[in-house]
């Protein structure tokens, strides 16, 4: 119904924002990354979800799209709803959110209230491959922030850093690779960094 609400921000607190349209205002629930965004600006734009309840119908504003779709992925899967994805785009910034869904950090999930480990690897499960195909990721850099690595990954990674490859260059090509022979791996990672992956 709504798809972005632009007018003066009329109150703006850590999970509510009102945005005046033409003498309206709306009430959003809004992430705390979304409030740190637009704190203290006198006019935003906002992309919104309409919840639609039995009961009720609540608005949420987000300050970027990516947000947002993010936002409607996470409260199709069973068990979360609003409250819990607004919890865990608080606690993630867009890009981080990705990052732990593509490499399944359950960990830095369940730092989000209301996210146990059960969720979190529902999540991950149900989100992995929508996330990786999704156009709010193309192109994004996603790397684990602390890549495990065995011996082989770890040996691969040292080589192309010693051929002039940035730590994270190196394991965002080797992530993508499978090998279990660390020349084998390093020769997958160079041709994919030679197509600029």
């Amino acid at each position: 119904m709504f798809y972005y609400l632009s007018g003066k921000l009329a109150l703006c607190q850590p999970n509510l924002a009102v945005i005046d349209c033409g003498g309206v205002g709306y009430k959003c629930a809004i992430t705390t990354n979304t409030y740190k965004a637009i704190s203290g600006k006198e006019s935003v734009k906002l992309f919104t979800y309409l919840n639609v309840k039995e009961d009720a119908m609540d608005l949420f504003g987000f300050e970027t799209e990516q947000e947002m779709q993010f936002f409607t992925l996470l409260i199709s899967i069973s068990g979360v709803g609003p409250k819990v994805a607004i919890a865990i785009l608080s606690e993630l910034q867009p890009d981080a959110f990705a990052n732990c869904i593509i490499t399944s950090d359950i960990k830095r999930l369940t730092k989000a209230q209301g996210v146990g480990t059960k969720l979190a690897q529902r999540i991950c499960l149900e989100l992995k491959d929508k996330i990786a195909k999704t156009k709010a990721t193309e192109g994004a850099n996603i790397v684990p922030e602390d890549m495990p690595m065995d011996d082989v990954v770890s040996d691969a990674v040292a080589v192309l850093m010693a051929l002039g490859y940035t730590k994270n260059e190196s394991q965002h090509a080797v992530s993508k690779c499978s090998a279990d022979e660390t020349n084998a791996l390093v020769k997958q990672a160079l041709r994919l960094l030679a197509r600029n992956i």
